[in-house]
């Protein structure tokens, strides 16, 4: 088997590519002919070539040292002259005089085409699916695989799934899609089979690191004739590695330091130095002699301790001197990550302790010592975006010749801060993983928190926290703030297809910043107005504003927006959000059927020390601003007429302690604290009605848990619950401002039971048969998937509502007249 590495750069390239070396001024590569042979000899290439852009001047010091394996080649930079898209071909084994002809022509694809094809020269279209300027598209691509027959399949500095999409994709074209493509563009195929194509395989080295370790292969006579005759008859492959971000990353530092120590004056200081003394000059005396340094030189500096501890790590796995790069990269990365956490943490620590006291000096301080350590991560966003360009073009490529895959397929990360905690987010969010699990689709929730769970599901990926904070104003909610190198690892390792997000919290905001740089669609969803909560907690119309202009903002970056009710819609329309970018987060429920079991009901009621009477219920954060006040000013109202009236509070929250104090001499009133879902079910099952005067909830899980036990609601005229409710026959929307409208409806469910026993329990059957119809999982599942319900699969399928139903599973139902006192 012959091998060879097909596609180097030595320092003859100059122009660089990434926008960090440009701004410095740096070549493209600092690779010494000699250091190159070396090393592609070492890792078992039969032949050596290089491959500068548009000169030979490398590869002619190559062939002259060393003659007897090595070829003259190049990657010629070429372009469309209808559209000036930029094209690499890599073009081996040739002349100078055929390297003089095709400087001259190289400005026209067709000509060069018609160039090499004249002179029967090997040739391989580099990195066919990468936009080198940002010019490419699907009529390009297409116009590209009716020019040329040989594609490198493999390029080490490009990510895997793409290179293995793209092979994927050349590989299954037909005879009958290039005959048409041929007619399309009126462009004559280079071959005479131009179906079949064949693949070389390169490293893209630029820095000297990865080369040898993505290569051609082939199975021939051991000679260059044979080999090259080989490429120019489609009877290689390729194999080996490819780039992910990190590995893409450090080759930008090494190019950055091979600079810095040519240019001298300039010599690499801090960081970046020590990084390329450990990985690249894999020089353990400096490495110890750092560390000793920084000892000597240690004072009571915290930023002095944080480095000092980083050079520690290091320095305790560096030792090893059969670690090979690819090792290497991986362990500086993780203490390059503890390091960008611990002045992470410096400044969230500094936020919260020296910015409350006033001490802008000292919080400011911290910020610019933290200034390094950040500005050594932008590489690893900045190769992450690299990697990640050109999604959407080759997938469209790849729907477009091979065919798109089903929507239970894709690869989704759901990110919230809130996952465990009892509020309507954690409660819906469980239920889409429950029901996703079941069908198995390929869901995964991110959060983040201290430490894993030991009963964690699968589908739940914990972030590592570095940073956790409790508000004095809301003791029930810890705010975790995540590693970001680690947690960047975990996402990117997941290559996720979708990104949705819940929370505009930490772990929000991540998901959101990788769905932008790995370029994929990001939904968020609008959960929780935090804006209208926070006026009601603290009165504060100025800190409302400024909640509003951040969530607002927060939004704004997003795909698309799913908000859960049209009453949401609307206020969030009158605020900015644009109308077409958002839509109905569409829920699933599966009721269990209602139960008349007056035993096990009496014996619960017993067990929870609930009186027998007329019961109603209420459940959630208890918080003023879910209007509890009101809630217990219409119970006392009530219970003046209806003495036997029972009122259970469910839940736990910032005021629990106030209320539960102020209300413990009525044996009528009962709170339960926090409970879990499956216990709730049963509170319900006990009650006769549910009332939920909350003016901030977007929609109300509750409602729609309450309905489904058969527990006729009584909700606000603003916000989402009105949506939930059929007025008149599941529930009933009123106005705060007559408290007396309220008192009456309670009046009338429980007239109801009294006096009409069979009535109640059709208007209970009503509410259960609503949820049932309407809240669908089949449908919220590809909903969120970006899909409609006619394009559903197996398995969706058989979930919820029949595969052959013909009844509308949500239809829009109107909200009908207010029920007004």
């Amino acid at each position: 088997m012959i091998r060879s590495d097909l596609h180097v750069h030595s320092k003859a390239s100059k122009r660089p590519s990434e926008w960090f070396l440009q701004k410095v001024g740096a070549r493209e590569s600092y690779t010494d002919i000699d250091t190159l042979y070396k090393t592609a000899k070492q890792r078992g290439m039969d032949f050596v070539t290089v491959t500068d852009h548009n000169t030979i001047e490398g590869g002619l010091e190559l062939v002259e040292k060393y003659p007897h394996d090595t070829f003259l080649s190049l990657e010629v930079t070429t372009y469309f002259p209808e559209n000036n898209c930029k094209i690499h071909v890599l073009v081996f084994d040739v002349t100078p005089e055929q390297f003089d002809r095709i400087d001259q022509i190289r400005r026209d694809i067709y000509r060069f085409r018609d160039y090499i094809k004249e002179q029967n020269l090997a040739y391989s279209v580099a990195h066919g699916f990468y936009s080198i300027n940002h010019k490419l598209d699907m009529n390009t691509l297409e116009k590209l695989i009716l020019l040329f027959d040989v594609f490198e399949g493999l390029n080490g500095a490009r990510n895997r799934c793409y290179n293995e999409t793209w092979q994927n994709i050349l590989t299954h074209i037909t005879q009958e899609q290039v005959q048409t493509l041929a007619r399309k563009h009126g462009i004559e195929p280079i071959s005479n089979d131009p179906w079949v194509k064949s693949f070389t395989g390169g490293s893209d080295d630029h820095a000297g690191i990865f080369i040898g370790q993505t290569t051609t292969i082939c199975r021939c006579d051991h000679s260059k004739e044979a080999f090259i005759n080989a490429i120019r008859n489609k009877q290689t492959a390729c194999s080996g590695r490819c780039n992910d971000y990190k590995s893409f990353a450090f080759s930008i530092y090494k190019i950055f330091c091979d600079y810095s120590s040519q240019a001298q004056k300039n010599a690499p200081g801090g960081v970046v130095a020590f990084v390329n003394s450990v990985i690249f000059e894999e020089r353990q005396s400096r490495l110890k002699k750092w560390v000793t340094l920084r000892k000597i030189k240690n004072g009571k500096q915290i930023k002095d301790k944080i480095i000092l501890t980083f050079f520690e790590d290091v320095y305790n796995w560096a030792h090893n001197k059969n670690l090979d790069s690819e090792t290497k990269i991986i362990h500086i990365y993780r203490s390059m990550g503890l390091l960008l956490d611990e002045f992470f943490k410096l400044i969230l620590e500094s936020f919260v302790k020296d910015f409350s006291k006033g001490d802008i000096g000292k919080l400011f301080r911290n910020l610019v010592s933290s200034f390094p350590a950040f500005f050594i991560s932008i590489p690893f966003f900045s190769s992450l975006r690299h990697l990640s360009k050109d999604r959407d073009l080759i997938l469209a490529l790849k729907k477009k010749y091979i065919g798109e895959g089903k929507p239970s397929d894709r690869k989704v990360l759901w990110f919230s801060d809130t996952m465990t905690d009892l509020n309507g987010v954690s409660v819906t969010l469980n239920r889409f993983r429950r029901q996703a699990e079941e069908r198995k689709l390929h869901f995964c929730f991110v959060t983040c928190s201290k430490d894993r769970p030991a009963d964690a599901a699968d589908s739940i990926m914990y972030l590592p926290c570095i940073y956790s904070i409790t508000p004095e104003f809301y003791t029930n909610y810890t705010c975790h703030f995540p590693s970001l190198l680690a947690s960047i690892e975990m996402i990117y390792q997941y290559q996720p297809e979708r990104i949705i997000v819940s929370t505009p919290g930490p772990v929000g905001i991540l998901g959101m910043i990788m769905a932008g740089i790995l370029g994929i669609d990001c939904v968020t969803i609008y959960h929780t107005d935090f804006a209208a909560q926070a006026a009601l907690i603290f009165k504060d119309e100025a800190l409302a504003g400024l909640i509003r202009s951040f969530t607002n903002r927060f939004y704004s970056f997003s795909t698309h927006i799913k908000v859960p009710t049209q009453a949401y819609m609307e206020i969030l329309a009158e605020q900015g959000y644009h109308t077409e970018k958002m839509s109905i987060f569409k829920r699933g429920y599966s009721p269990r059927a209602l139960e008349n079991n007056d035993l096990q009901k009496t014996a619960f009621r017993q067990q929870a020390g609930i009186k027998d009477g007329f019961t109603l219920m209420w459940a959630g954060r208890i918080s003023r601003d879910k209007n509890i006040e009101f809630l217990f000013d219409v119970y006392t109202r009530a219970a003046k007429m209806v003495p036997e009236l029972n009122l259970i509070i469910c839940g736990d929250g910032p005021d629990y302690q106030m209320f539960s104090t102020r209300y413990k001499q009525n044996d009528r009133i009962h709170f339960t604290g926090y409970i879990e879902n499956t216990r709730l079910q049963d509170y319900y099952d006990i009650s006769d009605m549910f009332v939920f005067p909350s003016t901030t909830d977007t929609f109300g899980m509750v409602i729609l848990e309450a309905q489904a036990r058969g527990l006729y609601c009584l909700v606000t005229d603003v916000g989402g619950p009105r949506e939930i409710v059929k007025p008149g026959l599941t529930g009933a929307v009123l106005t705060l401002s007559k408290t007396d409208g309220w008192v009456e409806q309670i009046l009338r469910i429980k007239a109801l039971k009294s006096d009409q026993p069979h009535e109640f329990e059709m208007m209970r059957q009503a509410c259960h048969r609503r949820i049932s119809e309407k809240y669908n999982w089949e449908n919220a599942l590809l909903d969120i998937l970006g899909e409609s319900s006619d394009h559903c699969d197996s398995r969706l399928n058989g979930y919820g509502r029949p595969p052959n139903s013909t009844r509308p599973v949500h239809p829009e139902e109107p909200i009908g007249e207010k029920v007004v006192a």
